[in-house]
């Protein structure tokens, strides 16, 4: 069963200026469900982070790890993908992120 998508998420695309400083350049709207869920995250390199969010995305959204997000006004970033599929089943049924806050964006 998908969760439903009652909140929006704007991912936002990004360029760096001469300083390196990161800019906004493109963003782009898709449909989540968003809950502020606390939670370990482990990486490639078996380090431990904190997770402060998850949100639950269409498998056709086009989200990948280390996306910059904006929702409810808080920016996060995508640490970890998790493709929900049916047992069984190769098809892709929705996508989970665990996602951390991020500073913000000018």
């Amino acid at each position: 069963m998908k969760p439903p998508m009652r909140q929006t998420a704007i991912k936002h695309n990004y360029t760096r200026n001469a300083y390196g400083d990161f800019i906004r350049s493109t963003e782009e709207e898709m449909p989540c469900h968003f809950r502020y869920i606390v939670d370990q995250v482990s990486d490639t390199n078996n380090e431990q982070t904190q997770s402060d969010a998850q949100a639950w995305f269409e498998p056709d959204s086009g989200i990948e790890k280390k996306d910059i997000l904006e929702i409810d006004g808080e920016f996060f970033r995508v640490e970890r993908l998790i493709k929900g599929r049916r047992l069984r089943d190769t098809e892709v049924q929705f996508i989970k992120t665990e996602l951390q806050r991020y500073g913000v964006i000018s």
